[in-house]
């Protein structure tokens, strides 16, 4: 399968990039500076340019990719509205090829929940991670409103850490302060590949 990465130098973006080599697929880096992908394969190629950058972006549009996965980063801590622009435009890009599909990040409080879960969520829009629940409302609405066919992962705080390997999935989030680790996002999202979990998020946690 050709895959077009957005995100591919971020900390799970790289992780993807890597574990959707080893499995066998042609990936397609769309990335600002070709140096910080270290990563060399006969099945990488590199875009370079800029999210915003309209050119950039129409050249894309003449690859026959089969997936496209966003996992473009943004500190959670800042008012950002990076994830949803990206979003907006990579639906855009969507919208002349038909059938592809959109595999990509999502928070929690994005998801159906427990009054635990809502709870929790609640607590969290007290804090500066408000603005990440934000942008990836925005993203989400952008989404769920479209007619390709999407699939989400809803990740808890993405913390620095050793891949576990192992993690617990659920369509609704029970609650509590929960983490996830880089490469066990990617994993993640790597496993949906394969999956037809269409019009949906997947939780994951540990």
């Amino acid at each position: 399968m050709k895959i077009l990465i957005f995100g591919a130098t971020g900390r799970v973006g790289r992780s993807i990039v890597a574990k959707a080599l080893k499995k066998g697929h042609e990936v397609v880096a769309f990335i600002r500076n070709r140096n910080k992908l270290t990563v060399q394969s006969e099945n990488l190629s590199v875009q370079e340019g800029d999210i915003y950058d309209a050119d950039a972006l129409e050249k894309l549009a003449r690859i026959d990719f089969d997936l496209v996965i966003n996992v473009i980063g943004a500190d959670p801590l800042k008012p950002s509205t990076i994830f949803s622009d990206a979003t907006k435009l990579i639906l855009e890009l969507l919208s002349s090829k038909p059938n592809k599909r959109y595999l990509a990040i999502t928070g929690i409080a994005q998801m159906d929940k427990t009054l635990f879960g809502e709870i929790t969520i609640q607590i969290l829009k007290l804090t500066p991670v408000k603005n990440a629940i934000a942008d990836h409302q925005n993203a989400y609405d952008r989404v769920a409103q479209s007619k390709i066919n999407w699939t989400l992962v809803g990740c808890p705080y993405i913390k620095d850490g050793v891949e576990k390997g192992s993690f617990r999935t659920g369509s609704q989030f029970t609650g509590g302060f929960k983490i996830i680790y880089p490469d066990d996002v990617a994993t993640a999202i790597v496993q949906e590949i394969d999956k037809e979990d269409f019009q949906k998020i997947v939780g994951i946690w540990y």
